[in-house]
């Protein structure tokens, strides 16, 4: 069953993410690896082609949009619409970049940002997705840890447990003391906010 905090505002509560426990099995989420571990790497970045190693340090694959993720892309499609009609009701238009697979070693993190930015692409995010790759025992630290009300809410670590939130919150991977932590991740995009 999705969760997501709430607060109350008036008579609506106001919640912050939507998170979904098992939304790819763990047959799937070994599949995504295999097909990450057959891409071509590179060093983790920021938006615009920035990078600075004293805001992050990963290592990514962008999955090839073709036959073989289709499945991914419907599933990524599916979770971002189901999130969007229960919690952020926001005016998306699709996905326009492609998924991503980013993957933390020991020493490895990703500082407080947001995923909206400059750029084309960037510019246009709405809601940002995160789907675990990783046993929760197969890493150490490495939480991701959301702050949309100034209490840092660490993301569940099942394995095939999605995430949702909006790009404009403030989160970041905790650095990975030991072992490699995986994830799916992804964009919806739509005009500008009004």
């Amino acid at each position: 069953m999705p969760s997501g905090s709430t607060l109350t505002q008036g008579a609506r509560p106001l919640r912050f993410w939507y998170v979904v426990p098992d939304a790819f099995s763990a047959g799937e989420c070994s599949r995504i690896a295999a097909l990450a571990d057959g891409g071509e790497g590179s060093d983790g970045g920021l938006v615009a082609g920035q990078s600075d190693p004293a805001v992050r340090k990963s290592s990514l694959v962008w999955l090839p949009d073709d036959g073989e993720t289709e499945w991914i892309a419907a599933r990524m499609a599916r979770l971002a619409a189901d999130a969007n009609r229960a919690v952020f009701g926001f005016a998306l238009d699709g996905f326009d970049e492609r998924l991503q697979v980013a993957a933390y070693g020991p020493g490895h993190y990703y500082d407080w940002h947001i995923d909206r930015g400059r750029g084309n692409a960037a510019g246009r995010r709405k809601l940002s997705l995160s789907v675990q790759l990783s046993e929760p025992g197969a890493y150490a630290g490495g939480d991701l840890e959301i702050n949309a009300d100034g209490r840092p809410f660490a993301s569940p670590r099942a394995l095939g447990t999605a995430i949702v939130f909006a790009a404009t919150t403030l989160h970041r991977v905790a650095p990975v003391t030991g072992g490699r932590r995986r994830s799916l991740v992804a964009w919806t995009h739509g005009p500008a906010f009004v």
